[in-house]
């Protein structure tokens, strides 16, 4: 019983950590997306 509960455990941090990794990448990317479009309004309204 205690081995499959720490399985269970361990499995539910490890999908914590891969979730909390695809967040901050979904995030780098769209801010690597958005940012040349900020920068383009941004000299063209100069």
């Amino acid at each position: 019983m205690v081995p499959v509960l720490h399985d269970v455990k361990a499995g539910f941090f490890l999908a914590v950590v891969v979730a909390m990794i695809v967040f901050i990448c979904a995030i780098a990317g769209l801010g690597a997306l958005l940012r040349p479009v900020r920068w383009s309004d941004r000299k063209m309204a100069r």
